[in-house]
């Protein structure tokens, strides 16, 4: 069936001299990957491969014949473009590493418009500001919405985080979070929205300290997810 689709890249790798496989999240089909033939040949094949940076937004028509396999788009362009991720080194090195992120943790074969329209418009509402260094925590949080584990929000005067339950505890576990700063701050991106991250008020060291227990939050609830190899840029990005 040809189908046309939003979608975003999520990877891509040589498949040849002159090709690659382009993984990414699609709308229509959920995961999808394309082997895009002549995509490293001459001027044009320059600019075809500049459209599969980290997260772009792209619209692919082509025929999704069955679940698995790859397919050979018919036409690959730009559907949103961005105007300051692809110019700013931090905005860079935050999308590649929420990519890597997301192909790890995202895996079905199938649509869910939700979270295809919350990763669209929070990438669209990040290009749109000037600096949100708390931008990726509060993601990485609210995505835990549509992967099935968002820490339960009940019972926030317990002075422990139980990572394993996703919980709020008043005794202390094997995996939790404990330090009453971190969970001062880890409170506080639970009760904001995207337009009110840039006043929780977090320093560096706590940022860093956030993101890898998030990491192992991710690692303890999704089976097989890797920490990402760009974390240790990000985290020298806002050192």
């Amino acid at each position: 069936m040809l189908v046309t689709t939003e979608a975003l890249v999520l990877s891509k790798t040589n498949y040849s001299e002159t090709s690659l496989i382009v993984r990414c999240y699609t709308r229509s089909d959920g995961i999808k990957s394309y082997i895009v033939k002549s995509a490293k040949q001459g001027r044009k094949g320059n600019k075809t491969t500049a459209l599969f940076q980290p997260l772009h937004q792209l619209e692919i028509t082509a025929q999704h014949n069955n679940k698995s396999g790859l397919s050979i788009p018919k036409s690959i362009k730009i559907s949103k473009p961005y105007i300051t991720i692809p110019l700013q080194i931090n905005k860079i090195a935050v999308v590649l590493f929420l990519s890597e992120v997301l192909s790890s943790a995202l895996r079905e074969e199938e649509a869910n418009a939700s979270l295809f329209h919350f990763l669209k418009i929070s990438l669209y509402w990040f290009d749109m500001q000037d600096d949100v260094p708390n931008f990726h925590i509060f993601f990485l949080l609210s995505l835990t919405k549509h992967l099935g584990f968002f820490p339960d929000v009940r019972d926030q005067s317990y002075p422990y985080f139980d990572m394993e339950n996703g919980c709020f505890s008043a005794q202390k576990s094997t995996q939790q979070i404990e330090d009453p700063r971190t969970i001062s701050v880890f409170k506080s991106f639970l009760g904001t929205n995207f337009d009110g991250i840039c006043e929780v008020l977090v320093s560096n060291t706590e940022r860093k300290k956030l993101l890898e227990l998030l990491m192992q939050y991710y690692q303890i609830h999704l089976q097989g997810f890797s920490r990402p190899k760009s974390l240790n840029i990000l985290h020298e990005i806002y050192s």
